[in-house]
């Protein structure tokens, strides 16, 4: 059986900033984030395919997008689940196995 997924995760990556908040026409603690989609085979082998950096209002989410490259330098890389940072790569590494064991046994025979 085959399971096919994706989600979104919101990670929360560093202190709170104090910033007015144009929304909620307030001052309010930002809190910096990252949002990263991703997607899922067998719930195992997953990759990302979409990840923001933003700052963001914690009444209404209102904020901004922040540079990726900065925002890693500032608050360090994020810990994104292994399974779904590197799953696609163990999924091809156990493609690849299976496919060497079945032509060497295919040739042994």
């Amino acid at each position: 059986m085959l399971l096919i997924g994706q989600g979104e995760r919101t990670q929360v990556i560093g202190p709170a900033e104090k910033e007015h908040c144009l929304r909620c026409d307030e001052e309010r603690e930002f809190v910096p984030q990252l949002r990263y989609s991703y997607g899922q085979f067998n719930l195992i082998f997953g990759f990302i395919y979409d990840r923001r950096y933003l700052l963001a209002c914690p009444e209404c989410n209102h904020g901004w997008f922040l540079d990726r490259v900065a925002a890693e330098q500032l608050y360090r890389k994020p810990a994104i689940p292994f399974h779904l940072r590197y799953g696609w790569i163990v999924l091809i590494a156990l493609a690849c196995l299976v496919a060497a064991a079945a032509y060497g046994y295919r040739h042994a025979s």
